[in-house]
């Protein structure tokens, strides 16, 4: 059928020589059924082609005409110039000078490069918390595919994203694949229903579990990367560079500035607290402000750990955990 295309398509651009086609098929044969069944694909996809053309939003520069190779530059012109009359009076809008601060660390890739050639305003810093800090409230730890498998076995991802979860509203883990490669870490046939230990795919459900705030982006490549970044920045305020750099760093009176979860709290009790039963991401706070300590909440009756934790099941629950005896081997 292809080659039926371009004699068609010799023709049209030479109308002078006369030329036919002629089919000659077997009756009843696959070679019919095969010519028949690609001409109804050629007939659908035109229909779909004009069906969603009926549907295509068209851009307010090209005013309804299509702008080909063979367009001139003056129609160009006066559509950008209308345009610009549609919005606010002839304003022109003033462009966004995109901020992203960048660990020094990052610049053994190539990200930071494409990232400045794509407009953006690299600021080089060393810090304690993230690889690229996109506006206040964003932070992104970038990792390939290669460090996502040593940061698992290490158990370095599991810090670094507890302390982006403590420091920042929204954090990110990038996995980042090569271009040149699959955009999967495993066949889907490999992939099974049991959570397993040296699983990537369990590894990765099991620290989205661990950490509900966390946000998981995959990236084709570099530059698609830098279109996420860019996608990401949208309506956010640009990062501050003093900030970023004193988050996770303490002062000389020893407190952290910026935790999201508790300034001056005790960050391993909070912890331990979050990991009794019963208590969950809704009531801890509760507790926090009813108790001074966990030796004070150890103490609590029944009744009182219903009104702080919102029910009586989760208040049993906790006192039925802190009267356990402790096994022993007499």
């Amino acid at each position: 059928m292809r080659f039926v295309r371009e004699i068609e398509v010799y023709k049209a651009e030479n109308p002078s020589r006369k030329l036919k086609v002629y089919f000659l098929f077997y009756e009843d044969s696959t070679e019919v059924q095969k010519f028949e069944a690609s001409i109804r694909r050629e007939n659908g996809a035109f229909e779909s082609l004009i069906r969603q053309k009926s549907l295509m939003m068209i851009p307010v520069d090209q005013n309804g005409e299509c702008l080909g190779l063979n367009s001139s530059i003056e129609p160009q012109a006066s559509s950008s110039q209308n345009s610009v009359t549609r919005k606010a009076g002839g304003r022109k809008e003033v462009e966004k000078d995109m901020q992203v601060i960048v660990d020094m660390r990052e610049f053994m890739s190539s990200l930071p490069n494409v990232l400045h050639q794509k407009g953006m305003r690299i600021i080089p810093v060393t810090l304690e918390v993230g690889d690229y800090i996109l506006s206040p409230l964003i932070c992104i730890e970038r990792k390939s595919i290669q460090d996502l498998f040593m940061s698992f076995t290490s158990g370095r991802l599991y810090h670094q994203v507890e302390m982006m979860v403590r420091y920042y509203r929204i954090p990110v883990l990038l996995i980042e694949f090569s271009q040149d490669k699959s955009f999967s870490f495993q066949c889907a046939s490999d992939i099974g229903d049991d959570v397993t230990p040296n699983n990537i795919i369990s590894k990765l459900s099991l620290l989205v579990l661990h950490f509900p705030r966390l946000r998981i982006i995959w990236s084709r490549s570099l530059h698609s990367t830098a279109e996420i970044f860019t996608s990401l920045k949208a309506n956010q305020d640009e990062p501050d560079e003093v900030r970023a750099i004193r988050v996770g760093v303490p002062s000389e009176d020893g407190i952290v500035e910026n935790d999201v979860r508790a300034e001056n709290y005790n960050t391993s009790a909070v912890e331990f607290l979050r990991r009794l039963p019963g208590v969950t991401d809704s009531n801890y706070r509760v507790i926090m402000d009813g108790c001074k300590s966990l030796a004070e909440l150890a103490l609590l009756p029944v009744e009182k750990l219903a009104e702080l934790m919102g029910g009586q099941k989760a208040a049993r629950t906790l006192r039925d955990f802190l009267d356990a005896k402790y096994p022993t081997l007499l």
